[in-house]
C-alpha cells in the first residue's frame, strides 16, 4: 500500500468508516467461514491476557482448541486464566509469564515453553506497545522497537523447533495500518523521529511486515505459512493512548482469531490482511535489499542466526 497522506491521519480516516464495515464482513464470515478442527491444535497467543491478544485466545479456547497465552503481569495473567476456563469450560489452557521487552525475558519464554509442550501449530506474535515518552530496556535498545521488533523476530527462532513439529503450521506477525515510507538503517532505535510514540510505532510495524516477508520466504521449504495483519482498529487501551479515535468492540475484533483458523489460509503465505483481504503492501516493505538489510541488524542484535 503506497500511502499519499500520511499513514497517521490514513488511519484516522479509515477508523470512521472501518467499524461499520467490519460489522459486514463479522456477518459474512460467521456463515461462510471454514475453520480447521481445533481440538488438538496447539495455538500460542504472546500478549494475551489484555485486549485483541485476550479475545483472540478467548475465541480459540472456545473452539476447543489448546491455547498457551502470554503475559507480563502474574496475577493479572492468573485471572485471565482462570476467566478464560471458566467461560468456554476448556482446561488445556495454559498460562506463560514473561517480559518481552528484554532478550532474556524472551529466552525464558521460549524455555518454559519449549519444557511444556512438544509441538507448536500456530504462534502468533501479537504483543505489542506504544509509547509516548522514549525509554530504553536493559539492553539498550528502544522499548517500543524491543517488544514490537525483537521479541517476535527472536521468540519465533527459538520456537521454531515446535512449529516444524506442528501440523499445517502457520506464524502470524501482527503489523498496522499504521506505516512508514521512510526507513533508516541507521536508526532503528529511534532517537530521531520518535514523534511523542508515533515515529517509533510507526517504524516497528513496517519493520513486523518485511519480517514476516522474508520468514515467508525462508520457511517455504518447511511448509510454515507466514502471514501479517492489521488486527482492525479496535477499542483497545493502545489505540486510545496513541490515537484517541473510535474503533469496533474487542469481542468483534476477529481479523487474527480467522488468519489463525480460517482454512481457506491453508496454503497461503507471504501476505499482508487488511479486514481480511489481501492487501498490496509499500513500495518500503518491497525493498528486497532493505529487508535484508534490516534482518542482518535483527540477527545481530538478537545473537542469533536463521
Amino acid at each position: 500500500m503506497q500511502f499519499r497522506t500520511h499513514p497517521l491521519k490514513l488511519l484516522k480516516i479509515v477508523s470512521i468508516l472501518r467499524p461499520k464495515y467490519s460489522q459486514v464482513c463479522l456477518q459474512h464470515t460467521a456463515t461462510t467461514t471454514k475453520y480447521q478442527v481445533m481440538e488438538g491444535r496447539v495455538y500460542m497467543v504472546t500478549g494475551s491476557t489484555d485486549g485483541i491478544g485476550k479475545h483472540t485466545a478467548l475465541r480459540l479456547a472456545h473452539a476447543g482448541a489448546t491455547v498457551l497465552i502470554h503475559g507480563r503481569n502474574k496475577q493479572r495473567g492468573e485471572d485471565v486464566l482462570k476467566q478464560i476456563k471458566d467461560e468456554t469450560k476448556n482446561n488445556n489452557v495454559r498460562l506463560f509469564i514473561s517480559d518481552l521487552s528484554t532478550l532474556d525475558g524472551i529466552r525464558k519464554l521460549a524455555e518454559d515453553v519449549k519444557k511444556s509442550e512438544g509441538s507448536i501449530d500456530v504462534l502468533i506474535n501479537n504483543a505489542g506497545v506504544f509509547l509516548k515518552k522514549r525509554s530504553e530496556t536493559a539492553d539498550g535498545l528502544e522499548t517500543t522497537f524491543a517488544v514490537n521488533v525483537a521479541a517476535p523476530f527472536l521468540l519465533t527462532y527459538l520456537l521454531l523447533d515446535l512449529l516444524h513439529a506442528g501440523n499445517k503450521p502457520r506464524l502470524i506477525i501482527t503489523s498496522s495500518l499504521s506505516q512508514t515510507n521512510d526507513i533508516n538503517v541507521a536508526d532503528l532505535q529511534s532517537y530521531n523521529g520518535y514523534r511523542n510514540g508515533h515515529g517509533a510505532y510507526d517504524l516497528s510495524k513496517t519493520i513486523d511486515l518485511m519480517m514476516a516477508l522474508e520468514m515467508s520466504d525462508k520457511f517455504s521449504d518447511a511448509g510454515i505459512m507466514v502471514n501479517s495483519l492489521d488486527p482492525g482498529t479496535v477499542d483497545t487501551k493502545m489505540l486510545s493512548e496513541g490515537w484517541s479515535c473510535p474503533g469496533i468492540p474487542v469481542d468483534k475484533a476477529d481479523n487474527t482469531f480467522l488468519l489463525a483458523t480460517d482454512a481457506k489460509y491453508d496454503n497461503v503465505t507471504g501476505k499482508f490482511f487488511l479486514d481480511n483481504v489481501v492487501t498490496e503492501i509499500s513500495n518500503v516493505c518491497k525493498d528486497i535489499k532493505l529487508r535484508q538489510d534490516i534482518w542482518k541488524k535483527l540477527e545481530d542484535i538478537t545473537g542469533v542466526k536463521y
